[in-house]
């Protein structure tokens, strides 16, 4: 049966280096160390023995001590300089750096400075650090050094001592040379021979590095040998244990299979959190013109009603990022994930994990530009909007039956309504009227449905749907346009394009077509700068008041000081007054002055006194002013927030929805009709029948870098 690993010999590097430099044979050294295996110094007894015996020279092992001195030293250093980059102390660059700065000076003959005090002198490492690196050092080679005593050592086998059985200290799974030790040739760098004739392969994403053997593997080979090479290849992270690698060195296998030595730990990238929502928010996904002409609206369908208690949306957590480095110790770059807010609006509210947003009422959900989930419920009136009922203003929808008539206002999230007269709309979501829409101005963040418009003008985000006609109007959609009938003397601004039937009339004027242009996101980007900037300057409007407000309770602090300070002299002048009293005795003038004094120190008292509850009160005032505006200055801050947020989501929907410049008449289009892409215009200078326009980028051969767009006319 093998001895026990820790029963083996430990080699002295004098009698490495003189194998290695063949100045002895491995005979030679079996014989050395089976004469002084029982020396306290086993390397002393072997320098002495070579030199007694003229087996080596005196000149030569000088040189061997010097050498093994270096190579002692540089091993302590590479472990030095392993553990200040696994402390994140340093990185592996400036390791480099003071390790060849080392080297220069040994092979210079010059004395050799440790890194560590090169690194505190360079100003890259505290002397604490150097300090703390240098004691967990000292402690591991005592801990090695008591483990070692003791332990007897069998003089009469010493081959054993350089040859060890080849499974001893080595795990199960590296006895097989299975589980995950295997690298694919395919992933790995170049091969390089080191130390002892040992093969290393790195895998080419630098996480992994491999040992295996060659046929001229040195069986003398040490632990520390090894590492030392692996150091100077820059590997110092992820090894593997120190009792592994004495199994693989100890091993006979390993020739075909290889022994993975170190291993990166992999990061991980962060991934942001996001929100499910269980209901359809896309009423914010405009209609987009087909290639044949038509208009698809993505089958948005109706919003639906939800009952209180309804889970509307969920929040997905973020995942953490986690740093990881390869066997260089190289941090790898990591990606951190955003966390997002889920935001409540009138009629919704979060679960108590605060992971889920709640219907609060019952009622329909509509998200916002500024990522509120609201649950709005319905107000009806049974019949027109007008001088009995008033404007109409309500957090959620809004069903006239009837007309909305001249003057009046109409506000609300989706608006619906038979008729508009006259009336004015504003809707955070869609407009739907059954009949048609004359002389009215409507603004809706959603989809505009009518029968027919007149004379009207229209904005809105989505796209404006109209079954007769549009005539004399001023129409402004990011969505498309779409008139299942005549498009008449109007000015119509349809980012995603036009769709209609016939477009001019021989009586009539001629229209102005704007496609691909998306001046509802323009104009509502100004808004809310302008809106963004307004509440800023209230921000510091309320910032200014409360300074204003520090300052009078600082003031007010000094003089309730000095009026505690009055009081606390008159009861101090009271008391020395009563003193004097009891002194003069019979003396009733003197006694009567005094008395005198005392009720003017009383009556000022008092006067102090009612002063400072007068002050007392005044600061409380101030206090509550304070606590008021920084109540108003935080809610000025979340509106100020939501408006950017609605800002950046505002401009992430532009950018996800481009324009279309086209458009397509099933009928006829009138000469005279001018029609303004992006980038070009065209006027109808003749009467087109069934036809598609659209703006395009044409190649010109004049130049690589010249860009000319054109209005292109086509058949549908």
């Amino acid at each position: 049966m093998a001895e026990p690993a820790e029963n083996k010999i430990k080699i002295p590097m004098i009698g490495l280096l003189a194998v290695k430099n063949l100045l002895i044979t491995k005979e030679d050294l079996q014989k050395a160390l089976s004469y002084c295996s029982g020396a306290e110094n086993l390397a002393l007894a072997l320098k002495e023995y070579f030199l007694s015996k003229e087996i080596i020279s005196a000149q030569n092992m000088e040189r061997l001590l010097r050498a093994a001195k270096t190579i002692d030293l540089r091993q302590k250093e590479f472990k030095f300089g392993a553990v200040a980059i696994r402390k994140g102390f340093i990185n592996q660059s400036v390791l480099k750096l003071v390790l060849e700065e080392q080297e220069n000076d040994i092979k210079n003959k010059r004395k050799v400075r440790l890194i560590g005090d090169m690194l505190v002198e360079a100003g890259m490492m505290a002397e604490k650090q150097k300090n703390y690196i240098l004691k967990l050092q000292e402690r591991v080679r005592e801990e090695v050094k008591k483990s070692s005593e003791g332990n007897a050592t069998d003089p009469s086998s010493p081959s054993d001592a350089l040859k060890p059985d080849p499974a001893e200290g080595l795990p199960e799974k590296s006895k097989t040379e299975t589980d995950g030790n295997e690298q694919d040739a395919g992933n790995l760098r170049e091969a390089e021979i080191i130390e002892g004739g040992i093969k290393l392969e790195i895998s080419k994403d630098f996480m992994a590095a491999f040992l295996s053997k060659t046929d001229y593997f040195d069986d003398t080979v040490t632990l520390d040998a090894v590492k030392t090479a692996l150091f100077e290849k820059g590997i110092v992270a992820g090894l593997a244990e120190d009792k592994m690698i004495e199994g693989f060195i100890r091993s006979s296998g390993f020739k075909t299979k290889s022994f993975r030595v170190a291993k990166g730990i992999s990061p991980i990238q962060g991934k942001d959190a996001r929100i499910e929502f269980f209901f359809n928010i896309d009423y914010l996904k405009v209609g987009d013109l087909t290639a044949d002409g038509g208009i698809d609206f993505k089958e948005r369908g109706e919003i639906p009603f939800v009952e209180a208690g309804t889970v509307l949306a969920e929040k997905i957590p973020l995942i953490e990022a986690r740093k990881g480095h390869n066997i260089y110790g190289h941090e790898i770059e990591i990606t951190p994930g955003k966390d997002i807010d889920l935001k409540c609006g009138k009629g919704a509210k979060l679960s108590e994990d605060g992971h889920k947003l709640l219907a609060d009422v019952g009622g329909f959900p509509k998200y916002a530009l500024s990522g509120h989930v609201f649950v709005h419920q319905e107000y009806t009136t049974e019949g027109d909007v007008d001088y009995e009922t008033g404007h109409v203003q309500y957090d959620g929808n809004v069903n006239v039956k009837g007309r909305i008539k001249s003057g009046f206002k109409v506000e609300g999230n989706n608006i619906q309504a038979i008729e508009v007269d006259g009336g004015i709309i504003t809707a955070e979501g869609n407009v739907k009227i059954a009949g048609g829409i004359n002389e009215g101005k409507i603004y809706a963040k959603g989809n505009v449905h009518a029968k027919f418009i007149h004379k009207s003008e229209i904005i809105c985000m989505g796209d404006v749907v109209v079954g007769k006609e549009i005539v004399d109007s001023d129409i402004e959609c990011s969505g498309g346009c779409v008139i299942d009938g005549k498009l008449i003397s109007s000015r119509i601004s349809a980012k995603m394009g036009i769709k209609a039937k016939h477009i001019g009339t021989e009586m009539s004027g001629p229209s102005v077509i704007r496609i691909g242009q998306d001046i509802f996101t323009v104009k509502e980007l100004e808004k809310n700068k302008a809106k963004i900037e307004h509440l800023k300057k209230m921000t510091e409007f309320h910032g200014e008041k409360k300074d204003k407000l520090k300052e009078d309770h600082l003031t007010l602090q000094k003089q309730i000081t000095d009026l505690a300070h009055i009081q606390d002299r008159s009861q101090l002048e009271q008391k020395e007054l009563n003193s004097k009293i009891l002194a003069l005795g019979n003396d009733t003038e003197a006694v009567h002055d005094l008395q005198k004094k005392i009720e003017q120190l009383q009556m000022a008292a008092k006067k102090a006194e009612e002063s400072l509850d007068a002050c007392f009160d005044k600061s409380d005032k101030i206090e509550a002013a304070m606590a008021n505006e920084d109540r108003e200055i935080e809610a000025i801050e979340k509106r100020r927030a939501d408006l950017i947020d609605e800002r950046n989501n505002l401009i992430k929907w532009a950018k996800e929805n481009p324009g279309k410049p086209v458009v397509t008449c099933e009928g006829v289009i009138m000469p005279e009709t001018l029609i303004k892409g992006k980038h070009t215009e065209k006027r109808i200078t003749e009467m087109l029948r069934y036809s598609k326009i659209s703006e395009v980028l044409c190649t010109s051969d004049q130049g690589k870098n010249l860009t000319i767009y054109e209005m292109q006319v086509g058949n549908i």
